[in-house]
């Protein structure tokens, strides 16, 4: 894959101590990555060692302070609520990317993934790539088919369609990803993987049991990545917040994963990504 470009948006401690991970493990596999960062002013973005070129935008003070049930009472500017004005900033970062350079493919990233393998290749039709959530159909009824906090878009093409179905999404930008997909051709939209972005909802909110998910995890360490695989296949990445110490179900899936990979902290890579995430 050639340079990839990353925007993100980063604001709070807590946030950047995700993003010092998202930045450690990423420079693993795309030490030339260029990553695209919105913050505010109170977030030190700048005195991140990393090989990645990081461009940021102080874009994100009026946000600054504020708890989401907060948001979610305050009328927006654009949209219904500043909480949905919140969620669609990601849109203006790819818009920031595609004005800098509108002939190369840009990535938005949640900065709570971490990278266990290079990032996915996307088939050449392709013009939107997105996660779906693989949930039970009660979760994805409200929350949406599609994580926003894993994109690829080929152009700026689809973004203004994006911000509009927002107006009328059951939830904020996540939903209108859906509209968005069913709104193009098949071959326009690809669909990651399991593998890909995999997130904590996938084992706590799956139609199948905890266990089931658990025993499709399994070690390789032949793969071009730290060695974990799910199904039978490289695992590329995780989604959760590894620090929390509150958000129960973050919690739960750090424990989890710290009873499958101590019996394999000896493979030097797991034992690197284990430390990384507070493990060791």
């Amino acid at each position: 894959m050639s340079r990839p470009r990353i925007g993100l948006i980063v604001t709070g401690k807590e946030a950047l101590e995700d993003f010092i991970l998202f930045v450690k493990t990423l420079e693993q596999w795309h030490p030339t990555a260029e990553l695209f960062v919105y913050t505010d002013s109170e977030t030190p973005i700048s005195q991140i060692k990393t090989k990645l070129t990081i461009h940021s935008k102080q874009f994100m003070d009026r946000y600054k302070g504020l708890k989401r049930p907060q948001m979610e009472r305050t009328k927006g500017t654009i949209y219904d609520s500043l909480f949905k004005d919140y969620t669609y900033e990601k849109a203006a970062v790819l818009e920031w990317m595609f004005t800098q350079n509108p002939e190369t493919s840009a990535w938005f990233l949640d900065a709570d993934i971490s990278h266990l393998a290079p990032l996915p290749a996307i088939p050449p039709s392709t013009e939107i790539a997105l996660s779906q959530h693989m949930i039970k159909p009660q979760d994805e009824a409200r929350y949406g088919k599609y994580n926003a906090g894993y994109m690829w878009f080929k152009s700026a093409a689809l973004i203004p369609k994006w911000k509009d179905l927002g107006h009328t999404s059951r939830f904020y930008e996540q939903a209108a990803l859906e509209d968005l997909a069913n709104s193009i051709p098949k071959e326009a939209l690809y669909e990651f993987p399991p593998q890909v972005n995999f997130g904590w909802w996938r084992m706590q909110q799956s139609t199948v049991s905890q266990r089931e998910i658990q025993a499709k995890f399994s070690i390789f360490r032949q793969d071009q990545s730290i060695g974990i695989r799910y199904d039978g296949k490289p695992l590329q990445s995780i989604h959760t917040h590894w620090y929390s110490t509150t958000a129960f179900e973050c919690v739960s899936f750090r424990i989890w994963f710290d009873e499958f990979t101590t019996k394999f902290k000896t493979h030097k890579p797991i034992q690197q990504y284990r430390k990384l995430i507070g493990l060791e």
